[in-house]
């Protein structure tokens, strides 16, 4: 629903530079669906949902569910790598702090952890950057 509250047509966004004429233009819209009532469009758009049919890309025209298995494995190898680093050095920094609490140690560990926790997700990721 959010969709049409943007301006902008989605068979725009799909075609980039090229201009369709005006009958391409509605052929698209009767294909994709986009002159039924917005219920009817979202209920078709569950029906599909629930028998594994993400739909097709607007840009690439693929299949969603091909670009997500294409590149759902380096999201997991990215995370699985994040994970170790982030348990490893956590532990490692933990247990240090623990054994040595009250020191400096102990004090920088703590401020770089509330440092951490208390940043947003997108500001430590363009800062990685």
């Amino acid at each position: 629903g959010l969709i049409r509250l943007v301006p902008g047509d989605p068979i725009e966004v799909m075609m980039g530079e090229r201009r369709l004429d005006p009958e391409a233009h509605a052929a698209l819209v009767k294909r994709m669906g986009l002159d039924q009532p917005l219920p009817v469009q979202y209920l078709d758009y569950v029906t599909k949902l629930l028998h594994g049919d993400l739909g097709q890309s607007l840009v690439s025209r693929e299949p969603v569910s091909h670009e997500f298995a294409a590149l759902f494995p380096a999201t997991v190898e990215l995370a699985t790598a994040a994970l170790i680093f982030a348990v490893g050095l956590g532990l490692l920094l933990g247990v240090s702090a623990g054994l040595k609490r009250g020191s400096l140690l102990d004090q920088g560990v703590m401020g770089l952890a509330t440092v951490g926790y208390s940043m947003p997700v997108f500001w430590w990721g363009l800062i990685l950057i």
